[in-house]
């Protein structure tokens, strides 16, 4: 008896522990966020940061691959957080190439780099300062499932989850007299 309690409290643990959300990437203590970088970039030159967010735009240059992205609040994860808050653009530059198809627009992504300087450029007409990171590591987040509850095959909006009128049912319908094979 002693044996299978240790058996499963082991099990118990090892659950818990990949339940535990680690970060993906490294953060910093002193992790500013993109406005206050934003506005005093010179102050920032040199550190490192790590952000995330939503990708806008994805282009591939000669020697780099440049990411836009709208930045977003992190979890202790560092996944962005689905919110309608945004803290603010910045743009990610990588020397390897990211393939655009699937570093596309409205995934979620990562990054860990140095802040190396600025760049201005236009959304719309308002001129806008991007902060642009030198990439030394990202993450890019597999597609979040929306609600896993929604597709339960044994529901049924008539008689609830728990009865149904034909005992195995998925298993066995009762069918038409056109669907069998009745010899003439």
């Amino acid at each position: 008896m002693r044996n299978k309690s240790r058996i499963f409290l082991g099990c118990l643990l090892s659950l818990l522990g990949a339940c535990a959300s680690e970060p993906k990437l490294p953060v910093p203590e002193n992790n500013p966020p993109v406005v206050a970088v934003q506005e005093n970039i010179d102050a920032y030159k040199d550190k490192v940061v790590t952000w995330g967010g939503i990708i806008l735009e994805t282009q591939t240059k000669q020697n780099t691959t440049e990411i836009i992205i709208l930045s977003k609040r992190l979890t202790d994860s560092t996944r962005p957080v689905e919110q309608d808050e945004s803290l603010g653009r910045f743009i990610a530059h990588s020397k390897e190439f990211l393939d655009p198809a699937l570093y596309a627009k409205d995934k979620e992504i990562t990054i860990h780099g140095v802040v190396i300087g600025k760049e201005k450029r236009n959304i719309g007409e308002f001129e806008y300062n991007y902060p642009i990171v030198a990439v030394t590591s990202l993450y890019l987040w597999p597609p979040r499932i929306e609600n896993p509850y929604w597709y339960d095959p044994w529901y049924d909006p008539w008689y609830g989850p728990w009865y149904h009128p034909y005992p195995y049912y998925p298993y066995y319908r009762p069918r038409s007299i056109d669907s069998v094979n009745v010899p003439k």
